[in-house]
């Protein structure tokens, strides 16, 4: 038996400022894949000195902003003190707990040689009893992160536990970065409590022999503890979630997740006191 399909979609395209990226959800129909919040997908390819990605400082609280980078490298600061840059097959992982204020842009040395930038941006919610914990930054490189190989797959184990395995960021939640080589099978197992989805940056593969998808899908299952099989048929990478949802009420306002809106004021009001640090 195989895992149940619930739904598959198309990721649109949307306008973040200046850039155009693809949003997997939360959409109209799907608001939310619990515990995850939202999927950003951005696909850029730059010519030397060209580069103008720069998101400035700006606040989060009450969820984990997560940067998966599949080709790259971006450079990360935040108001607890961390600079760091993470490259491609590597990751940054924030706990905003709450209130962390950090930017994002492209570093030096790649703007200067210029290139692919690939990844996503996953925002995993926290539940009520965690949002206010201190904040934490946790730049995941190459060398912590979990491989597990197979024939032409490339399955990199990033948070959760997986098989006899744990990946490197403190979270329970499982995220995997997966790399497909043409005509390579792989077969994946979760427990039947946690909710399942997958989103293609690129390729096209046949999901439990018989169901095609394709670069910006998303496929979100039915919880079971069935196996999902995965074909290759040209070379493939794919976004790997799985979690236990949070049956909690949620409120979102921009960059803050809550459970009412008396909190995201909070939120808001502690932002302006600086309660959330500064940068500059």
């Amino acid at each position: 038996m195989f895992k149940k399909i619930q739904s598959i979609h198309t990721a649109p395209e949307t306008m973040m400022g200046p850039i155009k990226i693809r949003q997997a959800f939360p959409l109209r129909g799907i608001e939310q894949v619990s515990p995850f919040i939202l999927l950003h997908h951005f696909d850029f390819t730059y010519l030397p000195h060209e580069n103008n990605f720069n998101v400035p400082p700006h606040p989060h609280r009450g969820f984990s902003p997560v940067t998966f980078l599949f080709e790259g490298s971006i450079e990360h600061e935040d108001s607890v003190g961390n600079k760091h840059v993470v490259y491609n097959n590597e990751v940054q992982w924030i706990n905003a707990g709450r209130g962390i204020i950090h930017s994002e842009k492209a570093d030096k040395a790649f703007v200067e040689k210029g290139g692919r930038s690939q990844g996503i941006q996953l925002w995993i919610n926290t539940p009520k009893a965690e949002k206010m914990n201190p904040p934490s930054y946790q730049p995941i490189t190459k060398n912590e992160i979990v491989l597990i190989e197979k024939e032409g797959v490339e399955f990199r184990l990033i948070s959760g536990k997986y098989e006899d395995k744990k990946g490197p960021a403190k979270s329970d939640v499982i995220t995997a970065m997966l790399r497909m080589k043409a005509n390579s099978e792989f077969s994946l197992n979760f427990p039947a409590n946690h909710n399942v989805t997958f989103y293609v940056l690129e390729g096209d593969l046949s999901l439990n022999t018989n169901q095609t998808i394709q670069q910006h899908d998303l496929v979100v299952f039915e919880q079971s503890a069935d196996e999902i099989l995965l074909n290759a048929k040209t070379d493939s990478k794919l976004l790997i979630m799985a979690g236990i949802p949070i049956n909690e009420p949620m409120v979102t306002h921009g960059p803050f997740v809550m459970n009412s809106e008396t909190e995201i004021l909070e939120a808001m009001r502690d932002y302006q006191q600086g309660k959330m640090g500064f940068l500059y």
